[in-house]
């Protein structure tokens, strides 16, 4: 009979225990700000969260927002990559915390073990470029804290003296008949193999030395290599009489928008100068008709960023939204330019420490390739 209870008792916790991990509770008393009736948490007068309960076309949607200005100069809006590297896996909360931040967002979308999506600028420094330099969908602040986001049109070059060089990208796998830049951020070494390339190694902004390979290249802990393939090799060895020399890289938008100070290149238009633009296909997400957890950037003006999720995948807790319901909400609350990030169970936001939002794979973080942190000085 004793050995009859004991199973039955270990059998209801296990089936407890089964629903927990299937089903997470909604612990947001205990884990969430406290913020009734859709009501906004003020941090500062200048920086909001507000967590809503929304009904759209008769479903629950769980949407978290952070409101922030940026006149108020305590406030910093900055991109993180994780691990401070192209490449890495980190988790949103991390990287808030390492950053000392009240507040974060997962980031944009990314490729095969982490590396950013595009466009990157972080603290004036153009970090990471896209495929394409072309149209890029471009969320930033400038150094007038004013934020903008545009469609970007983006020109690299180098600088030997007098010579300048068009560059066909910075801190991505060079195509056929390229030249890349290649700094630390990058990693240890250039990661290009089986192909020939020629390259220019420069220390602490001084040429150093030049080489043939046909295997990847150490990149200096202090400098940068360009790395040339095809029909633009001939471009690096044009330069070999400048060893020695100071070089530089830098980069010009168009349309101009002043010195980029933080910067980070979204998937996709959701609304644009206050008018619905998704498409029912997307590059990064495919159609755009499911209901989906959902990542977003948005402006309401040149001074106010919102950054919101929504959650999804959760039938009875919030079902997520099409890109079409997206854009109608977004345009109910005032945004009139938005951008997605990288949604699904990257779906993230950390308020104060803490997740408040309800992740989509069973409850629990994903590790992400970088993220939004809003720091405030208090």
């Amino acid at each position: 009979m004793k050995k009859l209870i004991w199973k039955i008792i270990i059998a209801v916790v296990l089936a407890v225990a089964a629903v927990f991990f299937l089903f997470p509770v909604d612990i947001g008393k205990e884990m969430r700000i406290p913020n009734k009736n859709n009501s906004p948490v003020e941090i500062s007068e200048s920086f909001q969260y507000t967590q809503r309960i929304e009904q759209i076309n008769g479903n629950i949607q769980r949407v978290n927002i952070l409101e922030v200005n940026t006149k108020d100069k305590r406030i910093e809006i900055l991109p993180v990559l994780a691990h401070d590297s192209i490449f890495g896996f980190e988790k949103t909360s991390s990287m808030a915390e390492r950053k000392k931040a009240t507040a974060a967002i997962n980031g944009g979308f990314f490729y095969s073990y982490g590396q950013p999506s595009g466009f990157t600028v972080i603290d004036g420094k153009l970090l990471c470029t896209a495929p394409e330099l072309t149209n890029r969908p471009v969320f930033l602040m400038n150094q007038n804290r004013e934020l903008k986001m545009l469609d970007l049109n983006v020109q690299v070059t180098v600088s030997i003296g007098r010579t300048k060089l068009k560059v066909d990208g910075v801190n991505r796998s060079p195509k056929e008949h390229e030249i890349i830049v290649f700094t630390p951020k990058y990693g240890l070494t250039t990661r290009v193999n089986g192909r020939d390339t020629f390259n220019l190694i420069a220390e602490n902004q001084i040429i150093s030395d030049f080489a043939s390979s046909n295997v990847e290249v150490n990149i200096p802990r202090t400098g940068l290599i360009l790395t040339a393939t095809g029909n633009r090799i001939k471009d690096i060895k044009s330069l070999t009489k400048y060893k020695g020399e100071n070089i530089y890289f830098d980069y010009q938008t168009t349309p101009a928008c002043g010195k980029i100070v933080q910067g980070l290149e979204g998937g996709f238009w959701v609304v644009k100068a206050g008018n619905k633009v998704v498409k029912t296909r997307e590059k990064w997400v495919g159609l755009t008709t499911n209901r989906e957890p959902r990542t977003i950037v948005g402006l309401k003006d040149k001074y106010t960023a919102v950054f919101m999720t929504v959650d999804g995948r959760q039938p009875g807790y919030s079902i997520g939204l099409t890109g079409e319901e997206l854009a109608d909400y977004l345009l109910s609350l005032g945004i009139r330019d938005a951008l997605m990030l990288d949604g699904g169970a990257s779906t993230t936001m950390v308020v104060e420490g803490k997740i408040v939002n309800r992740p989509s794979y069973r409850g629990r973080e994903r590790m992400v390739g970088g993220a939004v942190v809003i720091k405030f000085d208090k």
